[in-house]
């Protein structure tokens, strides 16, 4: 694998080692991918968008905060143990507001035509670049595993297509440039 500077100096955050001794030897559910490359490609995105290291690092730490849950369990425990940047907190506190106000449940079937897909509303990266960037690693990242693992297979499928479809649209995120972000991830050698 390709690893740039900046996704070494990633790789040696309190963040990174937070997710990595979190997750350890875990996997997704359905796709059997380990859940740490889903962040090693993320990195391998952010780079190539030329994100900050604080951006990196936020992005890494994002599992940790992504639901109440999370936040709870993991969030106030990394805080409590590092000393933490401040605006990596206030990078991954804002992802976790804008990836949560729009999740895969705001596309379904239509109630009166089972054949229509339908969103309510649509997303919003909102007004910070750095949170812009981690969510189109996230989007790129995950249509891209839903592609290989799910697409045609999963039971909404139609529905989870449309969703990666409207964040990438909202991102500013063409087929060209998501092609080009998911040929970054193959040309690091990350490619299963």
């Amino acid at each position: 694998m390709i690893v740039t500077e900046a996704i070494a100096r990633a790789r040696w955050s309190p963040e990174y080692q937070a997710i990595r001794d979190h997750y350890a030897d875990r996997v997704a559910r359905v796709s059997g991918v380990p859940l740490m490359q889903q962040v090693e490609e993320g990195l391998i995105i952010l780079d190539a968008l030329d994100a900050s290291e604080d951006v990196m690092r936020a992005f890494c730490l994002r599992p940790l905060f992504q639901t109440d849950g999370d936040l709870v369990r993991h969030g106030q425990n990394f805080m409590d143990a590092v000393d933490a940047s401040p605006f990596v907190i206030l990078l991954v506190t804002e992802y976790r507001s804008k990836a949560n106000a729009w999740l895969r449940e705001k596309v379904h079937r239509s109630s009166t035509d089972p054949q229509q897909v339908i969103a309510a509303g649509l997303p919003s990266a909102g007004p910070l670049e750095g949170v812009k960037d981690m969510l189109i690693a996230d989007k790129v990242q995950g249509r891209k595993e839903f592609i290989r693992h799910q697409r045609g297979r999963h039971a909404r499928s139609d529905e989870l297509d449309l969703y990666f479809e409207l964040w990438l649209q909202a991102l500013g995120v063409d087929p060209e440039e998501y092609d080009q972000l998911c040929a970054s991830i193959d040309l690091a050698g990350h490619r299963r």
